[in-house]
């Protein structure tokens, strides 16, 4: 399939997976009950399961992963294909909030520039399925009805999950939570829930404005009340239907946290009141994210302009353990990594997403049927 992430098998003592709170995941089930859990899903978590082939998301649940560092990451990968189609010029052509930092200079024009990643994308995974002879008719619709990538997704049965395993984001929906919040450009946590009969209202963060151009149901409400049955998903780096939204390029990220630390508005603000009170009072799951990334960087740093360190109840983070290539000294830069999150109260799993949520839910399952 041209894009594939290879994941080498380590073997690791219960005790070298966690950070501290080795019953992080007991003592969290009465919150789940309660709702008071908010899961926080990166944009790459989908775009790899998407991308990669059946024998990785195998590796992917059998074992503990870890950067193989003669490999980028999957979103590496798709970055540098656009960097070739764009004819990027600097040698950091893995760096998607680089070049797309160098794209919209180009253009001299963000919105522009937004729009052709999004078109990209698409193009990449119509091209790459446009011989299959179970999906080639359906590629040809999809082309001429210029459809969203969220939809080409779901049209050609992606992701393509190998024979028992089931969609980690249905596991996450299954779940009696109230808020999910999101780095995705796309509505994929919404149509898990909608096939769990969920009701779920996808918020958006409309950091660089544009809310007079929302879809009624993606206006922002300030009544709202998210339930477990009706919840809110909240987009905070934009939704593909926006372009403008888009929290792509390093200049996107710097004024996406410039609007949230000046915005003044207290009756509807740009980060929503119950997303604030959500992100300073819950239990806080973030997934599929890389330390070393803008995305994760920024979102940490937002994450924290709410949250109290002595009060804040304690969040996970869900790592991969990087590579020594990435890092230098392996051993002592997770000691380090694990001691930094600790202080800003949260734990480190050093796994990958998909076996934290099999572990998740297997902890649910037996919380919920009164096993635990």
């Amino acid at each position: 399939m041209g894009l594939r992430r290879r994941v080498e098998r380590e073997k690791t003592e219960p005790s070298e997976n966690r950070s501290s709170g080795s019953d992080y995941l007991g003592d969290i089930m009465p919150f789940i009950k309660k709702g008071t859990v908010i899961p926080i899903i990166s944009n790459a978590m989908r775009v790899e399961q998407i991308f990669r082939d059946e024998k990785a998301l195998t590796d992917q649940i059998s074992d503990t992963a870890e950067f193989n560092d003669e490999d980028l990451t999957i979103d590496e990968q798709l970055t540098k294909e656009w960097a070739r189609e764009i004819q990027y010029p600097m040698a950091d052509d893995h760096n998607l909030a680089r070049v797309a930092q160098y794209y919209q200079v180009e253009q001299k024009e963000s919105l522009l520039a937004k729009t052709k990643y999004l078109k990209f994308l698409t193009n990449y995974l119509l091209d790459i399925n446009a011989e299959d002879e179970n999906y080639k008719d359906i590629v040809s619709q999809l082309r001429s009805q210029e459809a969203s990538f969220s939809d080409i997704v779901q049209q050609l049965d992606f992701p393509r999950f190998p024979s028992g395993m089931e969609d980690p984001l249905r596991v996450l929906a299954k779940l009696p939570l109230k808020i999910y919040v999101t780095t995705s450009y796309y509505n994929f946590i919404e149509r898990a829930l909608e096939a769990e009969n969920k009701k779920p209202r996808t918020q958006i963060c409309f950091w660089s404005g544009g809310k007079l151009s929302a879809k009624p149901e993606h206006a922002p409400d300030p009544l709202y009340e998210p339930s477990d049955t009706e919840p809110a998903v909240y987009h905070l780096y934009g939704l593909e239907d926006y372009p403008q939204t888009l929290v792509l390029s390093e200049d996107d990220y710097m004024n996406f946290l410039i609007s949230v630390v000046e915005d003044t508005n207290t009756q509807n603000p740009v980060v929503p009141l119950r997303l604030r009170e959500g992100l300073a009072e819950s239990r806080l799951l973030m997934l599929g994210y890389h330390v070393k990334d803008w995305d994760f960087r920024v979102l940490f740093r937002f994450i924290l302009k709410y949250r109290s360190i002595d009060s804040a109840p304690r969040g996970m983070l869900i790592q991969l353990k990087p590579g020594v290539k990435q890092i230098g000294n392996k051993e002592k830069s997770i000691e380090y990594l694990s001691q930094y999150f600790d202080k800003k109260q949260f734990d480190v799993d050093w796994t990958n997403s998909e076996k934290f949520i099999r572990k998740l839910w297997g902890e649910w399952d037996k919380y919920r049927k009164g096993q635990a």
